[in-house]
């Protein structure tokens, strides 16, 4: 309120002293409000163009990525609650894929909250599956952890290789790939992967891995196994061993994996091992129809089998996001 403002008010009220007096003092307050009254503080927008954070960084607001956002060996980034994370949509190697990504070679602390989830989304006006790469956990040297986030838009929402994390509570959607994974030791757990390309993908599998208490629907494939002979850790022969191969290496159990497009389960070009899937709801009560939606030794017989039995009755009620407050 500027000072010809108030000299006005103050006038108006020497010349009306009977019928201005309530008023006046209401006013007084409203100045007194005023004067005390702070502008609002907003959180600084960040840019980073193809940037290596050295040092430990903590992140809110929003943030935009262009090209590679590098967390360096000794550093650790911090991402709080409601943080909105875009990526710049480029692609100078013309690979169909956007260039955008963060690789974490030190630690990452993504902990969002049910009300204030950390969004990673593209930034372009119009959002497609592959304008930007990953998040990209590789050789960390730390446990990282990821809870409460959303992933949409990416390659693959979130890669991890030769590390350690945990991925929980968190929404993975119109993504290429959920989520992929390699040599590491890593808990994938109450999460939520509907309409990308592949929910879960492995190419490695030298664990241990759980996949426990997820929900994974109304993708093309919902888990796409494809380890190569050569990466099992002992290199033992098919059918050596006389139990399935991922025994100790990887549990998948606990999910309800229903509704894929394509297949709940694909197992990939030499994946020769029995794989023990047992314990999951597949959508169905019937063993013949969830073998339908099972691309293993049934369809291929190079392939291993996959062995769903003894299966899962109904659906599991605490699979997918525990509290789906702001889940969406």
């Amino acid at each position: 309120m500027s000072l010809v403002q108030r000299k006005e008010i103050v006038q108006r009220g020497r010349k009306y002293p009977g019928r201005t007096l309530s008023s006046l003092a209401a006013v007084l307050l409203l100045l007194a409000a005023c004067a005390g009254r702070q502008p609002e503080k907003k959180e600084p927008r960040l840019f980073y163009a193809d940037h290596v954070l050295a040092e430990d960084t903590v992140w809110s607001g929003e943030v935009e990525i262009e090209g590679v956002l590098l967390v360096g060996r000794k550093a650790t980034l911090r991402i709080r609650p409601g943080t909105r994370v875009r990526f710049r949509k480029t692609d100078r190697d013309n690979d169909g894929i956007g260039d955008g990504e963060i690789r974490v070679l030190g630690r990452l602390l993504a902990e969002g909250t049910p009300g204030l989830p950390i969004l990673f989304e593209s930034a372009a006006a119009k959002p497609q599956p592959r304008d930007w790469s990953y998040l990209l956990l590789f050789a960390s040297g730390k446990k990282s952890v990821i809870d409460h986030c959303r992933f949409r838009h990416a390659f693959s929402g979130v890669q991890v290789h030769f590390s350690t994390a945990t991925i929980s509570n968190s929404l993975f959607e119109a993504n290429n790939e959920g989520i992929r994974f390699g040599r590491a030791r890593l808990a994938i757990t109450n999460n939520l992967l509907e309409n990308n390309d592949v929910a879960i993908r492995f190419t490695r599998m030298e664990g241990p891995v759980q996949i426990t208490a997820n929900e994974i629907r109304a993708n093309r494939r919902g888990i796409f196994l494809v380890p190569s002979g050569q990466n099992i850790q002992d290199f033992f022969e098919p059918d050596r061993s006389g139990r399935p191969w991922n025994t100790g290496r990887l549990l998948i159990t606990g999910n309800n994996i229903h509704t894929n497009t394509d297949y709940n389960l694909s197992l990939g070009a030499k994946q020769l091992w029995d794989l023990d899937v047992s314990g999951n709801w597949w959508g169905s009560s019937e063993p013949r129809l969830i073998q339908e939606k099972i691309f293993d030794k049934t369809v291929d017989p190079e392939l291993g089998r996959a062995i769903f039995l003894p299966f899962a009755a109904k659906p599991f009620p605490g699979a997918g996001i525990t509290d789906r407050a702001g889940s969406r």
